[in-house]
Order: structure tokens, then sequence, then C-alpha cells
């Protein structure tokens, strides 16, 4: 059995990749603000929200977390998200908008 030492090192070393894995997410829906963005789209689709939470919902059942837990994660995950994308699409506006003042 390991120890609780050896255990809070598993923890640990847990912690890192789950900060690099949201790291790389949170990347990757930096650059799909961008394409949404060129291509007109709003920011954020309650649809594809929706469809994300059901996905972490099924993720979490295949690896026995609950469904509050499924959307705890979900909840923080997506809120992190949406915060920077719309922070993207506000300073994209931004630069916009001075652009046309210039002219």
């Amino acid at each position: 059995m390991p120890t609780t030492s050896e255990l809070r090192n598993m923890i640990k070393e847990m912690d890192q990749q789950i900060i690099e894995s949201i790291a790389t997410r949170l990347e990757i829906a930096d650059e799909l603000a961008k394409a949404k963005k060129l291509s007109g789209q709003s920011y954020w689709d309650e649809r594809k929200e929706k469809e994300v939470v059901q996905r972490y919902h099924e993720l979490c059942q295949e690896v026995s977390l609950s469904e509050g837990e499924a959307k705890q994660i979900a909840e923080v995950i997506l809120k992190i998200s949406k915060e920077r994308q719309h922070h993207f699409f506000e300073r994209a506006q931004s630069v916009s908008s001075q652009r046309c003042e210039m002219r």
C-alpha cells in the first residue's frame, strides 16, 4: 500500500497533467474564437454548451463520477472558456472600432 507521501506525489503529478490539459483545451478554444470571429459567428452557442455538458456527463459516467460532479467540472471549464472567448471578441471589436475611427 502506498504511503500518504507517495499518494500526495501521485496527486501532484495528476494535477500537473490536468492543468496542462486544460491549458491546451483553452488554447484550442482561443483558436475557435478566432475562427468564429472571422466567419461572423457569435462567440457562444448555447446549443453547443449543452452538447459539451452532455459529453462531460457521459465521460464522467464512464469513470464512475456522478452527474453532479460532471456538471461542476463542465461549468468551471465552460465558464473560463466563455470568458476568454468573450474577451477575445471584445478586444477584436475594440481594434476594429479603432481602425474605423482612424479612417
